[in-house]
């Protein structure tokens, strides 16, 4: 089995992945095409995509003029891709779509996620201590940081858009952290955290003296007791709401 990244079998792994319709969707970069482009030493990784010339592409089987350059501009689309499937297509294990999008919306920029700690990541509603070590380890790796660099170079989008971040900064809930505890009247747990992320708000999975609020419902356990001790605002559903 190949395990090292710059492997063939890997790297066409990589830049299928990267290709697909949740990633970056860059219509026909297909197995095919990837596999020649591979093999022929023309990409090595993805950031290799965005230096490919028409002349690179019509040397390739079955290319003609008029199909490299509807793949050459398919490449180029693929700039304005939003980070949140920038992260998802850099294909870091146990990231799947959803993950990448809740990681994205709690670190605007590719630089926040990459400083980040274990505990900072698995503090994240929804991400567990798995997807954080995971996360974190893919950006201590150095070929990994050269390949953020070229990115950055080429125009892919590695933050959040100026629009998304200001309509961020003007929803009720921006730059508060809460936490949800106990079984909700009305909402299931998924519902409030939709909610709450909808309105600018954090959700993280325990509290700690950075928690604004605990939401509770019935039969709230040990992160009552912790927020009492902290001092930290307890709501309920409906206070919830009227927050929103």
């Amino acid at each position: 089995r190949c395990i090292n990244s710059s492997c063939p079998a890997i790297v066409k792994g990589t830049l299928t992945h990267w290709a697909s319709r949740n990633a970056l969707d860059i219509n026909g970069l297909g197995e095919k095409i990837v596999e020649q482009l591979v093999d022929q030493g023309l990409v090595t990784s993805v950031a290799d995509l965005y230096d490919l010339t028409l002349e690179q592409l019509v040397s390739l089987e079955r290319m003609g003029h008029k199909l490299a350059q509807k793949l050459l501009n398919a490449i180029a689309k693929s700039k304005t891709q939003p980070w949140s499937r920038v992260l998802y297509g850099l294909g870091i294990r146990h990231v799947g779509s959803v993950n990448a999008q809740t990681l994205a919306q709690t670190f605007p920029t590719i630089e926040q996620l990459a400083q980040a700690t274990v505990t900072d990541i698995e503090g994240i509603y929804g991400i567990g201590p798995e997807i954080a070590q995971s996360v974190w380890g893919w950006f201590q790796i150095s070929s990994n940081q050269t390949l953020i660099t070229r990115l950055r170079e080429a125009g892919l989008q590695l933050e959040a858009s100026t629009k998304t971040r200001a309509l961020d900064k003007t929803q009720p809930l921006t730059g508060k952290t809460f936490v949800i505890t106990g079984t909700l009247p009305t909402l299931k747990r998924s519902e409030a955290k939709d909610l709450i992320q909808n309105a600018g708000g954090k959700v993280t999975s325990s509290v700690s003296a950075k928690t604004d609020y605990l939401v509770v419902g019935e039969d709230a356990g040990s992160k009552l007791e912790k927020a009492k001790e902290l001092g930290i605002t307890q709501l309920s559903e409906s206070q919830l709401l009227d927050l929103l």
